[in-house]
């Protein structure tokens, strides 16, 4: 028996619910997949005597965060073994359009969590949002839309309320998934007929412009937020199942700042993320840096030196420890720190302490606008960071420590840290972690053969921080300096530098 997961994504709107789109791709966020609904799938399984049970997912594209466990495949396989269903899984390597072929038979059970370009409801409605608008023509489910191409057209957007205030009332979407997520969507907040039929009559074949349906019912802790909900259809009568579904919200919360536009009323990039709960480009494309124009670094002597005058084969200062499983944390060896692996302590460290020396083999740079993050810690400093900057940290209300983005770090994690002389590593406390717009020079640095330096913080104050190859799509969960990855060496993006 085959049968696929369809993500559908909905609004709140005048007592009822709108549908924006669906997705056989979809991804199922691991905090959400405790929420779904799965006896009622497995009471299914049992009745039709299924006793093996086939799961296709794509590697980075089905969970997040993506460098955690996945949960809906642990309730899965949890269920299965409750139910003495074998279970098996198949990963589809990212970016993927097709899926592994797997024999069906009456006593097997087979579930596609991927895209397939041969599905029908892949091709013409998940991947194409005139045709999932053509299939809802006529529905009140969907909101107002306008699209005109040479193969298919509509056009029941006449009007929609227009605001004064800058609340948005318009977005405009690519048709295809392949679209810039640094532009599109884009929203608007329009405050007349002819503003309106200005855009509709300036749109291109490959968008589509709808009504951006703002109701407050859709705050969650004052950030905007969709519905997701997850359904398994299976069988050939496409039969469906509903698992449930959870709220997906922005980062940002509404009032984190006001609304600002560009003349034809379009937000700009900072008031724009206020609305989008996906990935908007900018976000990927900061992965790849992990140090700012204000990091003054360690070099060799011991005098500081910032980041924006760094060349191509100065030496740092560097340092070296190991966890309880030898793992070295200056990651010498070519090979890979796992650090999902690491099992340490602040003790183990300074006990295994040794000063390094490194050199600078590669830099990029970029400036980018975008939300950064202001650390302040337990002694009153506070500086703005990039979301990747990954220190070395002990974990809050734990001896234990570890690798950790910026951006994954809570407070009450405490940054590990040392003088200028590096002869002993402490630990100071995040107290606060608060999202700061900004356009800031950042930069993604290798040093080699330490991937450790160590960047001021204030009053000779130095935080432990690595390299900028961390693979966030990776299972592995590892620090690379391999020519076999294909994260950090191998050609995938972004690259070993």
């Amino acid at each position: 028996m085959k049968a696929i997961i369809l993500g559908s994504d909905l609004l709140e709107y005048n007592n009822d619910v709108k549908i924006l789109e669906i997705n056989t791709n979809t991804t199922i966020y691991n905090p959400g997949a405790e929420l779904l609904e799965y006896d009622g799938l497995f009471d299914m399984l049992v009745q039709n005597n299924i006793s093996e049970f086939h799961f296709i997912y794509t590697e980075r594209d089905s969970h997040s965060p993506s460098n955690e466990r996945y949960r809906f495949k642990e309730k899965l396989v949890q269920k299965c073994n409750e139910n003495n269903i074998s279970f098996n899984e198949y990963i589809v390597p990212f970016n993927s359009v097709t899926v592994p072929y797997i024999e069906d038979s009456p006593t097997k059970f087979i579930l596609r969590q991927s895209y397939d370009t041969t599905a029908l409801i892949d091709d013409s409605y998940c991947a194409d949002k005139f045709g999932f608008c053509e299939l809802m023509s006529g529905s009140q489910y969907i909101p107002k839309t306008y699209f005109s191409s040479s193969e298919v057209s509509m056009d029941t957007l006449n009007n929609v309320s227009f605001q004064t205030n800058g609340t948005p009332n318009v977005i405009v979407k690519a048709q295809a998934p392949s679209y810039d997520t640094a532009l599109y969507p884009s929203i608007y907040s329009l405050e007349s007929q002819s503003q309106l039929d200005s855009l509709k009559s300036s749109n291109t074949s490959e968008y589509l412009i709808q009504e951006f349906l703002y109701s407050t019912d859709n705050l969650v802790d004052n950030k905007y937020s969709i519905i997701r909900s997850i359904d398994v259809i299976y069988g050939s009568n496409l039969e469906v199942i509903s698992m449930g579904g959870y709220k997906q919200s922005t980062v940002i919360p509404i009032d984190f700042i006001a609304n600002e536009f560009t003349a034809d009323r379009k937000l700009i990039q900072k008031s724009r993320q206020k609305y989008i709960t996906k990935e908007v480009g900018v976000n990927q494309k900061i992965e790849s840096y992990h140090t700012d124009m204000d990091s003054k670094i360690i070099n060799y002597t011991g005098s500081i030196i910032n980041a924006s005058d760094l060349q191509i084969g100065d030496y740092i200062r560097s340092i070296d420890f190991v966890d309880y499983n030898d793992n070295h944390a200056a990651n010498f060896e070519e090979g890979k720190l796992n650090v999902f692996g690491w099992s340490g302590s602040l003790s183990k460290s300074n006990e295994t302490l040794l000063q390094t020396s490194s050199s600078l083999q590669g830099i990029i740079s970029s400036s980018i606008d975008t939300i950064y993050i202001r650390v302040t810690t337990a002694d009153g400093k506070s500086w703005v960071d990039s979301p990747s900057c990954t220190y070395y940290i002990e974990e809050s209300g734990s001896t234990s420590t570890r690798f950790e983005k910026l951006n994954q770090m809570y407070i009450g994690d405490k940054l590990v840290v040392t003088d200028s002389n590096t002869q002993q590593l402490s630990t100071l406390e995040i107290t606060n972690l608060e999202m700061e717009h900004a356009q800031m020079m950042v930069y993604g640095l290798d040093f080699e053969p330490s991937d450790l330096f160590l960047v001021d913080i204030g009053d000779d104050v130095f935080s432990v921080m690595h390299n900028s190859c961390y693979c966030p799509w990776s299972y592995c969960g590892n620090y690379c300096y391999d020519n076999t990855c294909s994260g950090c060496g191998g050609g995938g993006q972004p690259p070993k530098l």
